[in-house]
């Protein structure tokens, strides 16, 4: 007889415990910690956040109306006193390194993964994360209004964060681009918002490529046109040097500027590149896939909390994004090694469903392609009402 954990413990099972506790050790976050370990408030977070939990309280009523089953998914009901502490008091950047070393497992997992284009993508953007400023005095952002901002370098070939860094809503984009883009022979995707001379030359000199718009203040000459079909979307091909005085000092080797109109919204785009080779119709066409973090930035925010948070603290908040990023790695890696085709909507809905019953995460998704139900016009119980 084949025996299940609960679909909650079946989630974890990628997670390396030993590294977890060095991560723990190494910030000494269990120092004369006897009750609620490092390890319980990151499960019980865990555990808030595909409930859907809005409170502390209501993490409180809910682990206590399901402390029966509790056990089996090796959780422990908590009082909110203890809860809140723990959020106030353990670092948040124990759960950084977690999330660094589920990024490398991802990685390992994604090295099959089809690539969408010659080289690895990746792409870099940044969302903002509101605050009420009374209630997060430290996260000024605005003269009434509090924020913090999600530095994100997403992987595009696959779909999960590579890395991440979360700052004041004040840090501007670009001062965080060195620190995002490090890699050799990878494509960057990244808006206007990240056009910093000195950090795309920097890409330059490491041997990647990087894909963005043209400000529209760029001072520049153009040496010589690249030939492009007559009647294509690619307007114009040249190549161009800066002329601004900073500019041309912060990056001195020449650029490729492409004029492209999207077919679809008849708008007109101007790409700035480094890459001198590739057609012009693939550079919008990686351009295009910087969509994809918008869409990523879209998920978290409507299916995690990561807009309303159980603590004011610095540490409480950005412990809170840290957990909500590693859960939607931890679902890709589920998804990607069981084989799952359920989108990660339909597996975050089965899962909070019966997250502390005995089953795989498989046997939630076994009936994900059984057959539709024949469909019945809805027309005879329509009549007479009118919208």
């Amino acid at each position: 007889m084949i025996k299940h954990t609960t679909v909650f413990t079946g989630m974890l099972r990628h997670l390396s415990r030993s590294e977890f506790e060095n991560a723990v050790s190494g910030y000494n976050g269990d120092y004369k910690i006897r009750v609620f370990s490092c390890w319980d408030l990151f499960k019980t977070m865990l555990y808030a956040l595909i409930s859907n939990c809005f409170s502390v309280r209501e993490i409180e009523a809910s682990m206590r109306a399901n402390g029966n089953r509790l056990y089996h998914a090796g959780l422990k009901q908590i009082k909110r006193s203890t809860f809140c502490d723990a959020l106030e008091k353990r670092q948040h950047d124990i759960f950084k390194d977690i999330f660094s070393k589920l990024v490398e497992k991802a990685q390992t997992v994604s090295g099959k993964t089809k690539k969408k284009f010659k080289d690895p993508l990746r792409i870099i953007d940044a969302t903002v994360i509101s605050l009420c400023l009374k209630r997060f005095d430290w996260a000024k952002y605005r003269k009434a209004k509090g924020a913090v901002k999600l530095h994100l370098n997403l992987d595009g070939d696959c779909g999960i964060p590579f890395d991440a860094y979360l700052t004041n809503g004040k840090v501007h984009e670009a001062k965080k681009m060195k620190d995002l883009a490090r890699e050799k022979s990878v494509i960057y995707v990244m808006d206007r918002g990240y056009v910093d001379y000195k950090s795309l030359y920097c890409i330059q000199l490491q041997g990647s490529f990087f894909v963005t718009r043209m400000k529209s203040n760029c001072a520049f000459k153009r040496t010589h046109n690249k030939a492009h079909k007559e009647g294509s979307p690619v307007l114009s091909d040249v190549v161009i040097e800066l002329t601004g005085a900073a500019a041309k000092k912060a990056y001195p080797k020449p650029l490729r500027k492409i004029k492209y109109k999207d077919e679809e919204t008849k708008k007109v785009y101007e790409f700035l590149t480094n890459d001198m080779e590739r057609e012009a119709s693939e550079i919008a066409a990686i351009y295009k896939e910087r969509w994809e973090v918008e869409l990523f930035f879209k998920w978290i925010k409507q299916h995690l909390k990561v807009k309303s948070f159980w603590g004011t603290s610095e540490n409480a908040v950005y412990s809170q994004i840290w957990v909500a990023l590693i859960l939607t790695i931890l679902i890709w890696i589920n998804r990607a090694l069981d084989g799952i085709t359920a989108s990660p909507y339909e597996l975050m809905i089965m899962i909070k469903s019966v997250l502390l019953t005995k089953n795989s995460l498989i046997g939630l998704c076994t009936n994900i392609s059984a057959p539709k139900p024949p469909e019945y016009s809805s027309q005879p119980f329509l009549e007479g009402f009118k919208c």
